[in-house]
């Protein structure tokens, strides 16, 4: 390691993975490193999620290795696809639920109760602390489930498509929530689809297809060469103040009739 580098807190060495015969991951070599801000970028299948289970410890690799710091704490917030909004239970007790003190059956002590109401205060969500969770907007629901991730304290917060259907004010919002985090020495992982609002103003990408098609800042892998091995679709690029914007590129137009 460099001097001056900051720790790794968990790397994947040639991992594979599969789901029954369907290969989706193969020799993955990847590491996370302490304060760092992450993006997984890539088209659907190409096995986003599964890697950000791997590096959360929540898949176990079928090949390679996963080395990760002793004591690592994780932080996980899901797609909000997956969650279901009719459940009965408020925001502070969604909260709660990240605690790692967390048991069945027991009540929660008063220290996690004020842990979890300076986290929804500090995300400008303390007002909606006793309401349900379904009743807040999108870029709120995002929200309550970073505090949740942050309940446990983590080194790591690992999020899955956490800008999907947010406006754009939210979006900004949340990048510069995660981008806090890592300043205060916590390692962000997300993935993303949305190449020009999250991924262009990330520090680092990785790039997926069933494997890393590449890895650095933006500005070295979001360029065309990189975009349409990994999308399989060509990619123009423009700059505006210093980050890439990607933008189709749409095949010369025919006249009707032209000869």
């Amino acid at each position: 390691m460099d001097e001056g580098a900051e720790p790794t807190l968990v790397h994947l060495e040639s991992v594979a993975y599969a789901y029954a015969e369907d290969v989706v991951l193969d020799q993955v070599t990847l590491g996370i490193d302490r304060r760092s801000l992450v993006g997984i970028v890539g088209p659907s299948g190409s096995g986003k999620t599964t890697l950000l289970k791997i590096l959360g410890g929540v898949l176990d690799p079928i090949r390679g290795s996963r080395i990760a710091a002793a004591g690592m704490r994780i932080g996980y917030v899901p797609q909000v696809e997956t969650v279901n909004w009719y459940f009965p239970v408020t925001v502070d007790e969604v909260v709660l639920m990240g605690s790692p003190e967390r048991r069945i059956g027991i009540g929660y002590t008063k220290h996690e109760r004020n842990r979890a109401h300076n986290l929804l205060h500090d995300l400008g969500i303390g007002h909606f602390e006793h309401r349900h969770i379904r009743e807040l907007s999108g870029g709120q629901q995002q929200r309550v489930f970073i505090a949740r991730a942050l309940m446990a304290d983590p080194d790591l917060v690992l999020l899955d498509e956490p800008m999907s259907g947010v406006d754009v004010k939210t979006r900004q919002d949340v990048l510069e929530i995660l981008s806090d985090l890592t300043h205060q020495g916590v390692a962000v992982v997300l993935t993303t689809h949305d190449l020009n609002g999250v991924a262009a103003h990330l520090p680092y990408i990785v790039c997926v297809k069933g494997r890393v098609v590449a890895e650095g800042p933006p500005g070295e892998t979001l360029v065309p060469s990189v975009l349409l091995e990994t999308f399989g679709a060509e990619m123009e690029l423009i700059e505006h103040e210093g980050h890439p914007i990607v933008i189709d590129k749409h095949p010369p137009t025919r006249s009707v009739g032209g000869r």
